[in-house]
């Protein structure tokens, strides 16, 4: 019995009838190719069933194709999201992804980055933790390229890929202030986070601005199962917050869930906005409002520096800050007082 022979680069080029460099840059996008040429070496390929030799390919490069993602968790809609976009992307270049999840444990994230240093990925994203030194002083340590994403790391030399926090919960809370809102709240995982910092200062700059008397208090909520507890607390005071603004999606959840068990209604008692963009952001009642950040943006720019950094083309350090938009639906409106006074000058 004859074994069908494994097909080979050599025979996809025959069978497109273009040069074998051709079809490497087809699978490897190290040079566009585009129009018929590409079609017909992609034809082949299906028609073959032709597989890259991964092993071969990185030896040649002196890089992995294999590409490590570490984020903190894919619970929150933000994270899942970046690292869909990443494979994607990844994919598309004929690259494969590795992702780790590090639960903002420093330790943890240390161990799991050196996890992926130690299958000699080509390149590593990272998203780091409130305490990302030891981590980021091991890579520092090793020759492989680096992509900081959402999160700064002055210091140690990487490129950085962010959107600007602070102009975005500037803008946010801008606009809560416009409808009449005085007593904010915003709830956080960590208030160390280098992201929470910079929305904290976004906010307390549009106090500032405003010129009016607003209470912007900050609530640190680290383990998900208080939240509901703690933030009934605040949903209960005398002064409670006209308006809550939280962190990520999974707080966002949370949030609707102790309004509803409060008998508080969404925006009539309490309006809401969240910095993530869930699925079911706008299938939900009240839809919610939110900071839409520019997740296919982010992975798309921080994959181009780490490409090419890791094809050696680039020297100086970059960094890219993009913008993120407020999205004001259904869970934001006037706080109760302002609404009622609104409804009778109307009558």
């Amino acid at each position: 019995m004859a074994v069908r022979r494994t097909p080979t680069i050599t025979d996809v080029a025959r069978l497109a009838g273009v040069a074998v460099g051709t079809v490497s840059n087809v699978l490897n996008g190290t040079v566009p190719v585009g129009g018929e040429r590409r079609e017909r070496v992609l034809a082949a390929v299906a028609q073959l069933g032709y597989r890259p030799n991964m092993l071969a390919q990185s030896l040649r490069r002196r890089r992995s194709p294999v590409v490590g993602i570490c984020v903190p968790r894919t619970s929150v809609a933000y994270f899942a999201a970046l690292v869909e976009a990443f494979e994607e992307i990844a994919s598309d270049g004929g690259y494969h992804v590795m992702h780790v999840l590090t639960h903002d444990a420093p330790e943890l994230e240390r161990q799991r980055v050196a996890s992926l240093l130690r299958y000699h990925v080509g390149g590593v994203v990272l998203v780091p933790g409130a305490e990302p030194a030891p981590t980021l002083d091991m890579l520092a340590q090793s020759d492989t390229p680096v992509v900081v994403v959402d999160r700064t790391a002055r210091g140690y030399g990487f490129d950085e890929v962010t959107f600007d926090n602070r102009a975005a919960m500037r803008d946010a809370t801008e606009r809560l202030i416009a409808l009449g809102h005085r007593r904010l709240l915003f709830v956080v995982r960590r208030r160390k986070l280098v992201v929470t910092q910079q929305r904290i200062q976004g906010m307390r700059e549009a106090v500032r601005r405003s010129g009016a008397e607003v209470s912007a208090e900050i609530l640190e909520c680290a383990a998900e199962g208080e939240l509901g507890t703690r933030l009934a607390l605040a949903l209960t005071a005398a002064a409670r917050p006209t308006a809550v603004i939280v962190s990520n999606s999974t707080f966002a959840a949370g949030a609707m869930r102790a309004i509803r068990a409060l008998r508080l209604r969404c925006p009539d008692d309490v309006s809401l906005l969240a910095f993530d963009e869930p699925q079911w952001a706008e299938l939900v009642s009240p839809s919610l409002s939110v900071v839409r950040q520019p997740t296919h943006d982010i992975a798309r720019m921080a994959w181009e520096l780490l490409m090419r950094r890791m094809r050696g083309g680039a020297e100086e350090r970059q960094q890219v800050e993009l913008k993120a938009q407020v999205v004001l639906r259904d869970s934001v409106a006037r706080p109760p007082l302002q609404a009622r006074n609104a409804r009778r000058r109307k009558a």
